[in-house]
C-alpha cells in the first residue's frame, strides 16, 4: 500500500470487497476484463453453485474449480442411487441444500445421503414425491448444522416427538399442507418447558392440520401454542381454513404473558378486528412488516402505530414504557384489506419514513393538499384509491390536482403504482393522467414499471400524454385501465404504447 504506483484494482482484498457486492452476471463480465480480475474474482463465482434443470456443471469444470466450492444447492434435482461422484471430493464444501422437488429412487437413498453428509447439510425441502420412513426424523437429528427446513404435503404420523426435536434446532421452518398426528398434549400447557423452540426465527404455517386434538382444544389452538413456544420468533406467516381461526390469534398473539418479544413481521390471512390489531401493536417492540389483507385498519391501530409508549410486563404488572422508536418509524410494509375503514392513509405516508410498500387505503386529494409532506421517499409499491374529491375542470381543482401530482412525484423509487386500489367492478375517480392536470410533475418516476387506474372510466388521456410517459418513464412496461372512453382515441393510444412494448389492459 506504500507504493504510489500500485493499482488498487490489483489488490486482492479490495477486489474481493467489491466483488461481494456484485451480482453473478456482473462478476462474469468482470472476469473478462483482465487476468487479475479473473484470478481474484473466480472464487466468488464458484463459491456457491446451484445444480438442477437450469444448470449442472460438468465434471471437468468442477475439478478445475473444486478449491473454491463451499456451498451446493440441489434445486429440483433428480438423484440416482448415490450422491453425484463429482461432488464427493470437494474438500472445502461446507453446506448442502436440497430445495424444491428434489427426488430419490427410494427413501433409503435419501437417508444414506443424509447420513453421509450430516455435518454439512444446512437446508432441506421435503416434498410429497417421496415416502419418509419412521426413522427419517431420527436421521435428521444427526444433521448438526441443519437450520432451514421446509416440508410440503406430508403426513407426520409417527415420530412426532422426533420431528419436534428437529424443530428445536431450526432457525427457519415452513410447514405447507401438513397433517400432524398424535400432537403431544404437553405442548398445550403453559408450563411445557420440554417443548420450547428457542432458535426458530422464521415460521410459515400454511394449511397445517392437527388430527383429533385433545378436547377441548381446536386445531388452531394447538398451532397457536406452537407459535407461543418460539420465543426468538421474528417473522410469522399463517394461512389455512377459516374455522376456529380466532383461537389461533387469541392464543398466539393476544394471550398473556406475551412471549414473542422479537416479532417484527406478521403475515396472516385471518380476520382480526381493529381493537385486537391495536392490542398486538401495543406489545410489539419493532414493526417491519404487517400483512393483514383480510383485516381492517382503523383508528385504534393507527393510534398504536404512532404511539411513543408500548405495553410491557414489569414485576407481573402491565405497564406502559417509552419506546426507543415508534412503530411508524420502523415499519417497511403495510398491507390491509381493500374494505378497510378508510382511515390513516395520509397520516401513514407522512409519518413512516422507512415505508417501502403500502396497500389498502383510501386517500383524497383534499387530504393530501391540506396534510403534511410525505416522508416515505423510499416507497417502491403504492396501492391506494387516490380519490379525486375535486372538480378537475376548475382552476382551483386543477391546482389541487397538481399539488397531489407533485407529492407523488417525490416518490422517486416507485416501481408499482395503483391509484384505484384494484376494484374491478366499482367506479372509481382518480387524478386525470394528463399534462394539463399535472402529469409532468411525475417526471422523476424513472423506475416506474406498472401504472394501474382500473375502474376509472373518466380518463381523457391524449397522444401527447402517452408520448410524455414513454419519454420520461424509461422502465414502464404496462398501463392498466381505460385511458380514454372514445374508441378511436383509445385505439390510437393502445397502438402507440404497444409499439413501444408497453402492455395496455383494460
Amino acid at each position: 500500500m506504500d507504493n504510489p504506483k500500485l493499482n488498487p484494482f490489483e489488490i486482492p482484498e479490495i477486489l474481493l470487497l467489491i466483488g461481494e457486492l456484485l451480482e453473478r452476471s456482473d462478476l462474469l463480465n468482470c472476469i473478462r476484463v483482465s487476468k487479475a480480475f479473473h484470478r481474484i474474482l473466480i472464487s466468488l463465482i464458484w463459491r456457491k453453485i446451484t445444480v438442477g434443470p437450469k444448470g449442472d456443471p460438468d465434471s471437468k469444470a468442477v475439478q478445475k474449480h473444486k478449491e473454491y466450492i463451499e456451498e451446493i444447492t440441489f434445486d429440483n434435482y433428480t438423484f440416482n442411487d448415490s450422491f453425484p461422484e463429482k461432488y464427493e471430493s470437494l474438500q472445502r464444501l461446507q453446506s448442502i441444500a436440497y430445495t424444491w422437488w428434489c427426488s430419490w429412487p427410494t427413501p433409503i437413498h435419501l437417508i444414506n445421503q443424509i447420513k453421509a453428509h450430516s455435518s454439512i447439510i444446512t437446508i432441506l425441502h421435503l416434498t410429497k414425491h417421496i415416502e419418509y420412513p419412521p426413522e427419517f426424523w431420527k436421521v435428521l437429528l444427526e444433521c448438526t448444522n441443519l437450520n432451514h427446513l421446509e416440508i410440503n404435503r406430508i403426513d407426520i404420523d409417527v415420530g412426532v416427538d422426533l420431528f419436534l426435536q428437529v424443530c428445536m434446532r431450526l432457525r427457519h421452518l415452513e410447514l405447507d399442507h401438513i397433517t400432524i398426528h398424535q400432537f403431544p398434549i404437553n405442548i398445550l400447557s403453559r408450563e411445557h418447558s420440554e417443548y420450547i423452540f428457542p432458535n426458530i426465527h422464521t415460521l410459515r404455517i400454511d394449511h397445517v392440520r392437527i388430527t383429533d386434538p385433545s378436547y377441548p382444544y381446536s386445531n388452531w389452538y394447538c398451532l397457536g401454542m406452537f407459535v407461543r413456544s418460539c420465543p426468538a420468533l421474528c417473522s410469522l406467516e399463517i394461512k389455512g381454513q377459516s374455522r376456529d381461526k380466532e383461537d389461533f390469534y387469541k392464543v398466539a398473539l393476544l394471550q398473556h404473558p406475551w412471549t414473542l418479544n422479537n416479532l417484527s413481521d406478521l403475515c396472516a390471512y385471518i380476520t382480526i378486528e381493529d381493537e385486537d390489531i391495536a392490542a398486538l401493536l401495543r406489545r410489539m417492540t419493532e414493526l417491519k412488516q404487517l400483512h393483514l389483507s383480510t383485516c381492517k385498519f382503523g383508528q385504534f391501530s393507527l393510534q398504536e402505530l404512532l404511539a411513543d409508549r408500548q405495553e410491557v410486563v414489569d414485576n407481573g404488572q402491565l405497564v406502559r414504557k417509552t419506546r426507543l422508536r415508534r412503530l411508524c418509524e420502523t415499519v417497511e410494509t403495510l398491507v390491509f384489506g381493500i374494505y378497510n375503514n378508510n382511515i390513516g392513509g395520509q397520516t401513514i405516508l407522512s409519518n413512516c419514513p422507512r415505508l417501502k410498500t403500502l396497500d389498502g387505503f383510501i386517500i383524497t386529494v383534499s387530504e393530501i393538499v391540506d396534510g403534511a409532506e410525505w416522508v416515505c421517499t423510499g416507497l417502491t409499491r403504492l396501492i391506494i384509491y387516490l380519490k379525486a374529491d375535486i372538480d378537475q375542470e376548475t382552476e382551483e381543482g386543477m391546482a389541487k390536482a397538481r399539488i397531489t401530482f407533485r407529492q407523488l412525484g417525490k416518490l422517486t423509487r416507485l416501481e408499482y403504482l395503483m391509484l384505484t386500489q384494484g376494484l374491478w367492478n366499482r367506479s372509481r375517480r382518480t387524478l386525470d393522467l394528463r399534462l394539463r392536470a399535472g402529469l409532468n410533475e411525475l417526471a422523476n418516476l424513472k423506475r416506474l414499471d406498472w401504472l394501474r387506474i382500473i375502474g376509472d372510466g373518466c380518463q381523457r388521456m391524449q397522444l401527447e400524454d402517452a408520448k410524455w410517459i414513454v419519454s420520461n418513464w424509461p422502465r414502464i412496461r404496462g398501463v392498466n385501465g381505460v385511458l380514454n372512453d372514445e374508441k378511436e382515441t383509445a385505439d390510437l393510444l393502445k397502438g402507440f404504447f404497444e409499439s413501444h412494448n408497453i402492455s395496455i389492459r383494460q
